[in-house]
């Protein structure tokens, strides 16, 4: 049963990165998925998750929610920093390390000002930081999407790129809800943190940008003699 239940699984994924068309079409029902999932996770109460609580949940919640901890990203950050140092590209080291540095300091000075409790009802985990926003959906967000920025840069293989994008996503979301499982973050918490970490990634990549616009134009300007 397994074996075959695997074997539907590599068939459909196969099928999903064989074309254009039908790797689009994958991507928009996992798209779709995810907003559906998060729709329904902001209509719901705290209340009505806290009635899925297993011991085999909550083991499996657990370490979904390590993959947006702190010691995780880290750890993980410097990994890459240094491949990406090893692979001449301390450029992008740089970046990378500015945004997640960033992203980290800009959460914790949202909880200070905000300075909004944790839950109180039936948490998993004692989590001695405020709540609002959260910082494993925020940071989890940051680095997972810029993960899939400097992939989507640096490989040739683009159906990967969007393979590893849509998966990044998943576990962006999934991490968001173990964080509400486990009574350590309210919903809007979580959304926040989202949110938080979209804009800041954005702004980093604009900033980015925009440098790299003005060295052109003043290259352009030398060159011409103007």
């Amino acid at each position: 049963m397994k074996k075959k239940v695997y074997r539907n699984v590599k068939d459909v994924l196969l099928f999903a990165v064989s074309s254009n068309s039908s790797l689009i079409i994958f991507l928009e029902i996992l798209i779709g998925i995810f907003l559906s999932i998060f729709s329904f996770l902001i209509f719901i109460k705290i209340g009505l998750i806290f009635n899925f609580r297993s011991p085999l949940l909550t083991e499996i919640m657990t370490i979904i929610s390590f993959f947006g901890s702190g010691i995780f990203l880290i750890t993980a950050s410097l990994v890459i920093i240094l491949f990406l140092s090893i692979r001449n590209h301390k450029k992008e080291g740089v970046l990378f390390s500015f945004i997640l540095l960033m992203g980290f300091i800009i959460n914790n000075l949202l909880k200070i000002l905000t300075k909004r409790p944790r839950p109180d009802v039936s948490p998993l985990l004692f989590e001695p930081t405020y709540s609002f926003p959260s910082g494993h959906s925020m940071n989890a967000f940051v680095f997972y999407a810029s993960i899939s920025y400097f992939i989507f840069h640096f490989t040739k293989n683009k159906k990967l790129a969007i393979l590893i994008s849509a998966f990044s996503i998943i576990l962006i979301f999934l991490i968001g809800i173990s964080r509400i499982y486990l009574g350590v973050h309210f919903p809007t918490d979580v959304i926040a943190g989202f949110i938080g970490g979209f804009w800041w990634f954005i702004t980093a990549i604009l900033l980015r940008q925009t440098i790299n616009f003005y060295k052109f134009f003043k290259e352009s300007k030398n060159l011409s003699g103007t």
